[in-house]
Order: structure tokens, then C-alpha cells, then sequence
């Protein structure tokens, strides 16, 4: 780098002194030519072959204008004009003077045509040549034969050149070269054009400017052209520029040399480079004083490239990059260089055999380099400093490769050469695997790859922190010692006189303690004089000792503290419960074992015992999963109660498996031993699952292919509630309420085996290759065909009244007890169905739906015992729909208007009468011919109905400033209805069915309301159902409550009081809810109206208060009542509930506990109000 500003501020000494400097002349026009005027010592006129000869001897004069020709001799040939000097020619015209030994001047031509020994002369300007040639005319002068010249201390030479007198041009060429002997500066090109009026030189044809300094260095300057100004000192070279001296070279488009202000300029990628060393970027500058560089600047994306090829650094690499680089220059060495703007520095060690190559990559916004003795001393990176540094591993230990990375960060980082060390000062940020560091100092020895961290260091890993004042690490055998030591892990708080990490997952503690509350005096703690912590495993402490306060209560030999996260295999934590719930009483629960070997299962059994039955309960869950194959889980639950010796279970499970990317399996079982135990309080099952009365059990195989899409389903569904509706025997009387034969209304078991279906996907008719690049293509674009196809084998089993069996109830009368029969039929049938359908858009605004559907079916047999009997009908559809809109802007504020948006639809459906299909029974009435089952049915009726809705919306926009709100539903109203144009054929009293209308008002902010009725025009009283619903939601304005911290991660702040209260404010929520239903359930008309409220104040930043109510207006009473207090107590909470239940019992709840140590803990009373003991 050094050398190449030398080389530019060479060539712009070279550039400055090769100047010529001559006054300008100003051009004036020329006056009609005077005639020649020829005078001599001796005049001999004579005849010869030319014609008339004039002998012209001694002192010759030749004047015309100011032009004076002289020589020795001549001779003036009249018929030609030409005359013949020789002897001493001196031609003077102006300030041009041109001599030589022989001339020939053109009378006509007024040229002078030189030869032997031709010198031109222009005051300090000298040019020789053998021969040549003046045109007095135009004022031009061409030498040939070999030119040379010269000007004071500066010659040339070319083959020849061209001077022209009026414009002051001088033009050389052929091989021309320019010496400047005071600067030692050469100039060579094939043309070199002086412009002396505007002290301009430009050289082109591989033009070379080369200048030797004191050393007798030359640098050499090419460029496809040259421009050399010697009044400004400015040298300019354009296109293809290239400078070289010795091992060094630039290039760049064009270069400017400005002398006077010691200013050099690269400009067009520049590109500077020696062997060792590359330097690009937009330009590239130097500045010198008294012709001794100082400092070199790289603009616009600047980059320096430094690869070593010297022995001892051969393979060393570096990148130094920024939007700008400057260089300061010292004498001949560099003394510091600087790059500003996104500044980074990427360096690479020399590679070592079976190593990986040592990298450093730092960047930031300005990095400083210092040179000492002409080697890199120290670097410095500020402004959003960071780095990231690989050590040289094993070349064969890809994971060291990824995993040893240093990546650090700071407000300044020293890089100290000599020391091999990296220093980060000011907020010291480190990351070493999963290790990071905080500290206000860190000092990073590379070689010995250790670091030193000062000022309060503190070590997070894998999520875990350690704090400290003073640390110590190695890099190499991942171990380090922290002193005055605290650190938060999972729950806890641990501190120690020191810390060490003794490995991976290991931490030795010297005089520790462990709590989960952080005040400098904690409310409790367990203390140990030696502790070694398992990361995520355990903790070994001996001896142990458990504190209130500084008041010791409980002392073990010693104690291991399970500390391991996540999913891990364990002991389960039993509950305990001591409350006062007459249902289940006292019990334990949870009492077990979860095992997870791998990532892809687990099991967990448990068991509970509750004492009020006597009973108890064994749990087993699973689940298992393997992504992208199969994923599944199992619950089963066993009880044996005591009291009853009654033996219960239940059992889901659950599968999914992928057989292949489109081919999928699913399973599913549920079974019960009686439809009682899911009920039973004590089944610990949840709420959801005890109102479920139904059990299924599926296993479907599912294909979707290209072509089609098939499926083959098993089902079994169990209705367990289905019999109770027949059961009834007259409530303990002797006279039952159903008669024998009567059949439940609905069956206890139903049993797809199975249920097959093929579908088609469903195309448009216009996609079909045989309508390819034809008209029919864009026809039937929007014409869609549909088909599908199933079979199924459908068994049901229902419950009857078969008989009743009577017996002496004691009191001298008659019980009686129903007898459940069972009834099964199994059915099976095929459907095809197939859908032909359009949608076009009319005159724009109008939707028009048409369809045809055919439905087909084969049944096992019909109503008159026909088997294996086929089926098939029609139907038509026509829908049609479209949108309407109107906008208003009434003058509200902050309305910025509103748009009623219409959506009115009309369907209208047909199907024929089919006689084939219908049959007549017994009692002249027609009827169907086949049952319908599982979905497959078919009917020979005809109908004709039409369906109308019409969905109506208001939207707003609300306009409060810049911001634009738009309220998109603000109000709905949708109605439909149908009407049965063959309603007096189907023995109906009118056509038109009653309309349901359903309003909906969303305003934004805190009210909502809903309201659905049904209306019957026919009836006297048309409004037959009206139901509504509302809800206001409100609260104070002030500020959020931030979330609850962990005892552990409290700011100091969180512990003061004073500005705990200070950044607290009173916040409270409140929502209320009514509902009302009504209706003619009977004549007269009926209604229930309930109203719910709920509140939640928080009184002070740890206290708060809650209630909420049910009321049932109807009936005027309060259904439920809770009452719940909060109090939080820094590491501790305290929470008090009161329950009242109408008709039941009132319980309450009181529990204290530490915060994040849920072990400790005392409490009284049932967990809930609905069940003791149930979280």
C-alpha cells in the first residue's frame, strides 16, 4: 500500500513538470495576401528548359507580409514559381523561426518545402529533423525524418511532427517521447498533441509516463490517453489506467494528479494490489504535503485484501472492509489506517497440517488499526462493535467445526497482536456454545484460550444464570470458577463463596444455599457447607438445613433435590386433600410413575385412594408418535369400590398411521363397563366426559388417488342413555306407563361393517381433453359434473317393552319391573349420484346456479319384499343471488359513513313424480317403496319448493384523526324461509313456512347484542320464538397490571415498595350478561331470562379481590355465588374463596404456599366448589 502512493504521487510530480509553457496568442483575421518581394546582392536572369531562370547570389531575401525568407542563394524559376534556396535558409514568421541547409518555395502554393539539418524555432522552443516542410498560408509546419526537440530542461523526440503556428498546436507522432530531465520524468506515445495556448499536452496510442525517483525507482503510468495541463499542475489519465512500480500495480478508468494541492484521484474501480496485498473500492485518493504522501482514503465500498506468500505467512488472509478506509502515512511506513461505515475485518491463519485454519471476524462501525515497526500492533472496533472467532481444531472433528465458535460483542474491542489477546470493554457480551457472558470487561486469550471476566460476569446456560464479581474460564477443558457467586436455576436461587463448573452439566458449590426467594435476608432457605448440582438432573447437598428466616428447622445428613425439566421419566408428586367435601372425603391422588425412554413414547401409571367409599383407582396413560408414520395414544382407568365390591373400567384409545403418502389408516376404541361409572365422581374423569353418553369405535382406511378418492369405514356407535326413556314402570305403582312392544326411540347400537365410497373429483366439463383449444372449452368452463359412490351394510339394535314382571312390594300391594328386549336388523344398500351444474353471471349483477342431479340405489329389498331391488330418480335446482349496495354519511362526528350491503337469494328445486317407485298400502295411502338408511335413501314424490334469504349488513367507517376504522359488520339482519308449491297435495295448511330472522349489533367497544326470533304470518299471534342476549364488558382506563414475576427474576425495583406503590394503579373489570328466551311452547306464551356478573378489582399491586353471580330473574333467587381474596406476599401467595350453591352446601377454600417451590405449602378446605380436591 505504501508503495502505491508513492508510485501516484510520482506520477503526478512526472505529470506536473513534463508541461510546456508558452504564452497564448490571440488569432486575428488575416489580411489579403501582399506580393513577394525578392532582393539580393546579384540578380542574373536567363532562358533555360523550365523556361525564364532568375540566378539569385548572396544575402537573399524573399519578404512577403511579415514573412522573411533568406539564404546564401537561390534560384527563382518564373514559369513554375518555385524558388530554390540554398546555403543557411532562415525562414522568420512571427515568432516562428525555421532554418535549414536546402529549400524549395512554392510561390503558388506558398510553401516551403525544407531539407537538411531543419530547425523550428519558438522562442525557448526547438524542434530539429532532416526535412520538412512550411506552409506560410496556413501557418503549418511538418518535420520528418527523425524529431526532436527541446524547451529549456525538457527534450523530445518522434519520427515526425506537425507545428501549427495560428492555434499554437504542436502534433508528434510515430514512436514520440518526452523527457523531463530536472524531475527524471519520461513520457512516451505513438501521438502526443501540445495545445500550448491552453498549456495542454494529451498523449495518445499507448501512452506511458515513466519517473525515476532518488532510488532510481521508475514508476510507469499507461492509459489509452494522457492529459497533461501545465498551468493548472493537473495531469489527467483516462481509460484503462495502469501504474506500476516494482511488485506493485493500480488500475482504474480514469486517474486526476492535482500537483498544486498534493491531491491524487482514482476514480472507475480502482484497483490497487502488490503481492501480498489487494485494494479496491469506488475511488481511491492520496494526499500529500511538499510531495510526501500522508494519508491515502478508499471511498465507497472499500476493501483491502492482504494474502500472505512470504514463508513464514504463507496462507495468512485478511479482509478489512468499510464504506470508507483511510491510510496514515509516516515517513515510508504506515503509522495507522482507519476504516469508517459498516467497517469489518475478516482474517484467516495460515493453515497447519490435520488443522482447521484459525478465523476472526470482527466488525463494527469504525475499526482502527496501528502499525509498529511495520507490523499490525493493536485494533480497535467501537460503534456496535462484535466479532465472531473459530480456533484451529481437528480437521477431522466435524462437530468441533460447527461448535467452536466464539461470537462476542461490546461497546469497544482492543485486538492486542503481541498478546494474542481480544479485549471487550463496556458491556461485554460473550457466546461460547451454550454458554453466554455478561460483564463490563472481558480479556479473551486466543493462544491460551482462556478469559478473564471482571465487573459483576455473569454466565447464562441453556437458560440457567450465574452471577459473580470476578471469573475465570477455559476454553479448552470447559472449566471455570465463578466467585461470590449467585445463580437462578429452574425454580431456585442458588448462592456460594464459589462456584465451579467442573464439567458439562456440573456445578461444585462452596457453602451454598438454595431458595427460591431473592431478598438478601430470604424468607426460608436450605443451607449446605457443600453442594455439587447435576444441571437438570439433581442436587447433591450435605449436610442439609432447613431456615425461616435465619431460624434453623429441619436438619437432614444430607438430601437430593430433584431439579430435572421437562419431559423426563420420575415419581409422580401425590396430592393430598383434607377437606371438608361429604362426597369423596379425604383421598390421595396422583400417587405413580411416569416413565419416557426415548422421544417417541411415554406411559404414566398412577393410582388414587379415596376414603369415604373405601375405593381406589389405577390409571394407565400412554402415547407414542413417530412423525410422518404413525401417532397414537391409549387411557384406561380401573376401580374397584369396597363398599359396593363392584369392579369398573374404561378404556380409549386412538390411532393414526400414514400406510403411505396417500394411503391412511385411523382407529379408534371406546368401551365402559357400565354407563354409570362415567358419571361417578370418582372416576376422575372429566366433566365433558361424564356428559358424554355415547361410545364409538371406528377403523376407516382411506386412499385418495389421482382418479378418485376411496375409503372402507368400521363403525360402531353405543348410545348408552337410549333404553332409559322406556324403562319407566309408573314410578314404584303397579301400572306400567308402556305398553309391551313399544320401541325405544332411538337404537343403543349402531354398526357400519362397512361402509365403502368412492368419489370422483369433481372437473369442469370444459377441462376435458376431448374439448382442448376448441370453442366448447371456454363454454363449458363453469360447467361442473360430480359422481360418487357408495355401499354400506348398516346394523342396528334397538330396545322394546317386552313384558313386565310384578311382585309384592310389602305394603300389601303390587311393583312391577320392566323387561328389555333387544330387536336387530341389519340393512344393506349402494347409492350412485351424480351432479351436473353451471354458474354463470348475468347482465353483471346476477348469479344464476342451474343443476341436475341423478340419484340411483340398490336395496336389499323394499317395503313389499322384493329383493336386490334398483332405483333411481331426478331432481332439478335453479338458485339465484346477487349484491346490492347503497351508502349515506349522516352528520355525526367522526362518521365518516356508512353502506347497507344487500345479499338477497331464491332457490327453487323440482323432482318428478315417479310411480315406480311408490306403492299403495292397506289403507289407500301411498308410500314409499324403500326405507331409508345410513344416509342412503330415495324418493318417487314429487316435489316443488322454493327457499328465499335475505342477509342484510350495515358497515361503517369511523374517522377519529389520520386513522381509519372500518366496521365491516356493525349490524346483520339475515331472514329465510321456504315455500311448498304442491302444499295442498301434501295436505299442508298454506305454502309458506315461518320465517327466522336473527339480528346481530357489534358496535366496537364494550356492548354486544344478539336477538332471534320465528315468526308464523298465518298464526293470530304471528311472533311464535323471540330469544335475546347481551353483554357489557367495562373497566378502568388505568394502566394493565404487568404480569406476576417469578420470586427470583424481581427486579430491585419490584422490591421496593415505595415504587412498587408509585408505578401502581387501581385497576378493575367488570361484565355483565342477560339472556332471554321465550316462546308458545303451549298457548299461552313462556319465558326464562338469567343475568351473570362478574368483577375483579385490584385493590393495591398485591392485593385483589374477585366475585361473580348467577341469577335466575325468572325465578327471582340467586342460583351461584363466589367470593375469592388474593394476596400476594413477595416469594409467597395467599388466596381465600367462598362458594354458596342454591340447594347445596357452602365450602370454602384457604391455601398459603412459596410461589415457585409448590412442595411447601399449607391449605384448607375443597380446591373447587363442585368437587374436594380436583384441580
Amino acid at each position: 500500500m505504501r508503495r502505491l502512493l508513492a508510485a501516484c504521487l510520482c506520477i503526478l510530480a512526472v505529470a506536473a513538470l513534463a508541461l510546456a509553457s508558452s504564452p497564448s496568442r490571440a488569432v486575428q483575421a488575416a489580411p489579403a495576401e501582399p506580393p513577394f518581394r525578392i532582393t539580393a546582392d546579384n540578380m542574373i536572369g536567363g532562358r533555360g528548359p523550365e523556361g525564364d531562370v532568375l540566378d539569385l547570389n548572396g544575402n537573399l531575401r524573399v519578404i512577403r507580409g511579415r514573412t522573411v525568407l533568406t539564404a546564401d542563394k537561390g534560384r527563382y524559376t518564373t514559369a513554375s514559381g518555385m524558388i530554390d534556396l540554398m546555403g543557411r535558409v532562415r525562414l522568420v514568421d512571427t515568432s516562428t523561426t525555421v532554418t535549414c541547409d536546402h529549400a524549395m518555395f512554392s510561390e503558388n502554393d506558398d510553401r516551403l518545402n525544407l531539407d537538411g539539418n531543419v530547425v523550428v524555432t519558438d522562442k525557448q522552443a526547438v524542434l530539429r529533423a532532416p526535412f520538412g516542410w512550411y506552409d506560410r498560408r496556413t501557418g503549418q509546419a511538418w518535420m520528418g525524418g527523425g524529431v526532436t526537440g527541446r524547451e529549456k530542461k525538457q527534450r523530445m523526440s518522434a519520427n515526425e511532427a506537425t507545428y501549427e503556428r495560428d492555434s499554437t498546436i504542436v502534433r508528434a507522432r510515430g514512436t514520440v517521447k518526452g523527457f523531463d530531465e530536472e524531475n527524471r520524468v519520461e513520457l512516451a506515445a505513438q501521438a502526443i498533441d501540445f495545445f500550448r495556448r491552453l498549456d495542454l499536452a494529451i498523449a495518445t496510442g499507448e501512452p506511458v509516463m515513466r519517473s525515476t525517483d532518488d532510488d532510481g525507482k521508475v514508476t510507469v503510468l499507461h492509459a489509452r490517453e494522457l492529459r497533461v495541463n501545465s498551468a493548472t499542475k493537473i495531469a489527467e489519465a483516462i481509460d484503462s489506467v495502469l501504474v506500476e512500480r516494482d511488485t506493485l500495480r493500480a488500475r482504474a478508468d480514469r486517474a486526476v494528479f492535482d500537483d498544486r494541492s498534493g491531491r491524487g484521484m482514482l476514480l472507475g474501480s480502482p484497483r490497487a494490489w502488490d503481492n501480498e496485498t489487494v485494494v479496491t473500492g469506488d475511488t481511491l485518493e492520496t494526499l500529500a504535503e511538499n510531495r510526501k504522501l500522508r494519508l491515502v482514503v478508499v471511498r465507497g465500498n472499500a476493501t483491502m485484501d492482504y494474502a500472505g506468500m512470504r514463508e513464514q505467512n504463507a496462507g495468512e488472509t485478511s479482509r478489512l472492509t468499510g464504506h470508507r478506509v483511510d491510510v496514515y502515512v509516516e515517513g515510508d511506513r504506515i503509522d495507522s489506517l482507519m476504516a469508517v461505515g459498516q467497517a469489518v475485518n475478516a482474517y484467516s491463519s495460515p493453515e497447519r497440517p490435520g488443522k482447521t485454519r484459525e478465523r476472526n471476524q470482527a466488525s463494527g462501525d469504525t475499526i482502527t488499526v496501528f502499525f509498529k515497526d511495520k507490523k499490525v500492533d493493536r485494533a480497535r472496533v467501537t460503534g456496535s462493535a462484535m466479532g465472531e472467532y473459530r480456533a484451529a481444531v481437528d480437521s477431522t472433528d466435524t462437530l468441533s467445526i460447527a461448535n467452536e465458535v466464539v461470537r462476542y460483542d461490546g461497546q469497544r474491542i482492543e485486538f492486542l497482536v503481541p498478546k494474542n489477546q481480544i479485549v471487550l470493554d463496556g458491556l461485554a457480551h460473550l457466546v461460547y456454545r451454550d454458554i453466554e457472558l455478561n460483564a463490563k470487561r472481558v480479556e479473551f486469550d486466543s493462544e491460551k484460550q482462556t478469559l478473564v471476566a471482571r465487573g459483576t460476569p455473569q454466565i447464562l446456560e441453556k437458560g440457567d444464570k450465574l452471577n459473580g464479581h470476578l471469573m475465570t474460564y477455559d476454553l479448552g477443558s470447559r472449566t471455570g470458577t465463578v466467585y461470590e457467586a449467585q445463580t437462578a436455576y429452574e425454580r431456585g436461587l442458588y448462592r456460594g463463596d464459589r462456584i465451579r463448573k467442573a464439567g458439562d452439566d456440573q456445578l461444585d458449590v462452596l457453602h451454598g444455599s438454595y431458595s427460591t426467594c431473592d431478598l438478601e435476608q430470604p424468607h426460608y432457605h436450605f443451607s449446605s457447607r457443600w453442594m455439587k448440582i447435576y444441571l437438570k438432573d439433581k442436587l447433591v447437598a450435605k449436610p442439609v438445613v432447613f431456615y425461616l428466616r435465619n431460624i434453623p428447622v429441619l436438619a437432614l445428613p444430607f438430601y437430593v433435590f430433584p431439579i430435572k425439566p421437562g419431559r423426563h421419566s420420575g415419581f409422580l408428586f401425590p396430592q393430598f386433600e383434607f377437606g371438608f367435601s361429604n362426597r369423596s372425603g379425604q383421598f390421595l391422588r396422583n400417587a405413580g410413575y411416569y416413565w419416557a425412554p426415548n422421544d417417541y413414547m411415554d406411559l404414566t401409571l398412577a393410582a388414587d385412594y379415596y376414603q369415604a367409599q373405601p375405593s381406589y383407582v389405577m390409571r394407565a396413560e400412554g402415547n407414542y408418535k413417530l412423525m410422518y408414520v404413525f401417532d397414537g395414544r391409549f387411557e384406561g382407568r380401573f376401580e374397584r369400590n369396597e363398599a359396593t365390591q363392584r369392579d369398573d373400567y374404561v378404556l380409549d384409545a386412538w390411532h393414526t398411521q400414514d400406510v403411505s403418502p396417500r394411503t391412511r389408516l385411523i382407529a379408534r376404541g371406546n368401551f365402559v363397563s357400565s354407563r354409570d361409572y362415567n358419571a361417578s365422581a370418582t372416576s376422575g374423569a372429566t366433566l365433558a366426559q361424564r356428559l358424554n353418553r355415547f361410545l364409538t369405535s371406528t377403523v376407516s382406511l382411506s386412499h385418495a388417488a389421482d382418479w378418485a378418492s376411496i375409503s372402507a369405514v368400521l363403525d360402531r356407535r353405543q348410545d348408552l342413555d337410549a333404553d332409559e326413556g322406556i324403562k319407566d314402570d309408573g314410578f314404584g305403582g303397579a301400572v306400567p306407563i308402556f305398553k309391551p312392544g313399544t320401541v325405544a326411540s332411538l337404537p343403543n347400537l349402531v354398526t357400519n361393517a362397512p361402509s365403502l365410497s368412492l368419489g370422483f373429483p369433481t372437473r369442469t366439463i370444459g377441462s376435458w381433453g376431448l374439448f382442448k383449444d376448441t370453442k366448447a372449452e371456454t363454454a363449458f368452463a363453469s360447467t361442473y359434473l360430480s359422481a360418487s359412490m357408495r355401499y354400506l351394510s348398516l346394523s342396528t339394535r334397538q330396545a322394546y317393552v317386552d313384558r313386565y314382571d310384578y311382585r309384592d312390594n310389602g305394603a300389601g300391594g303390587l311393583d312391577s319391573t320392566t323387561v328389555i328386549g333387544q330387536r336387530e336388523t341389519t340393512r344393506r344398500g349402494m347409492a350412485a349420484n351424480f351432479g351436473l351444474s353451471d354458474s354463470r353471471r348475468l347482465f353483471g349483477w346476477l348469479n344464476l346456479t342451474p343443476g341436475v342431479f341423478v340419484n340411483s340405489a340398490v336395496f336389499d329389498y323394499d317395503q313389499q319384499g322384493r329383493k336386490v331391488v334398483p332405483a333411481a330418480t331426478w331432481s332439478s335446482s335453479m338458485s339465484m343471488s346477487s349484491t346490492f349496495y347503497g351508502t349515506f354519511r349522516p352528520p355525526i362526528p367522526h362518521l365518516g359513513g356508512l353502506r347497507h350491503v344487500v345479499f338477497p337469494s331464491v332457490a327453487v328445486s323440482y323432482s318428478p313424480d315417479v310411480s315406480g317407485l311408490q306403492y299403495t298400502d292397506t289403507a289407500g295411502v301411498k308410500r314409499n317403496r324403500f326405507d331409508s338408511f345410513g344416509g342412503i335413501s330415495i324418493s318417487g314424490f314429487k316435489s316443488a319448493s322454493m327457499s328465499f334469504a335475505l342477509d342484510q349488513r350495515i358497515q361503517a367507517k369511523i374517522v377519529n384523526g389520520e386513522k381509519v376504522t372500518r366496521l365491516d359488520n356493525l349490524v346483520g339482519w339475515f331472514t329465510s324461509g321456504t315455500y311448498d308449491f304442491l302444499w295442498r297435495e301434501h295436505g299442508l295448511e298454506h305454502g309458506l313456512s315461518p320465517l327466522t330472522s336473527a339480528v346481530r349489533v357489534q358496535p366496537p367497544g364494550f356492548l354486544s347484542l344478539d336477538v332471534s326470533g320465528i315468526v308464523d304470518v298465518y298464526e293470530g299471534r304471528p311472533l311464535r320464538n323471540l330469544g335475546w342476549n347481551t353483554g357489557v364488558n367495562f373497566g378502568s382506563n388505568g394502566a394493565k397490571r404487568a404480569p406476576a414475576q417469578l420470586a427470583v427474576e424481581q427486579t430491585d425495583r419490584s422490591r421496593d415498595p415505595a415504587q412498587a406503590e408509585e408505578s401502581f394503579r387501581e385497576t378493575w373489570q367488570a361484565s355483565i350478561a342477560y339472556s332471554y328466551s321465550g316462546g308458545y311452547s303451549t298457548r299461552n306464551w313462556s319465558a326464562q331470562k338469567n343475568a351473570n356478573a362478574n368483577l375483579s378489582y385490584n385493590m393495591t399491586p398485591n392485593w385483589q379481590l374477585g366475585y361473580s353471580t348467577a341469577y335466575d330473574v325468572t325465578r327471582a333467587r340467586v342460583l351461584t355465588q363466589r367470593f375469592s381474596l388474593t394476596r400476594r406476599i413477595h416469594c409467597w401467595d395467599a388466596i381465600f374463596t367462598r362458594s354458596f350453591v342454591v340447594g347445596g352446601e357452602a365450602e370454602y377454600y384457604f391455601r398459603i404456599g412459596v410461589r415457585d417451590q409448590k412442595e411447601i405449602y399449607y391449605e384448607r378446605g375443597p380446591r373447587t366448589q363442585s368437587y374436594g380436591g380436583i384441580n
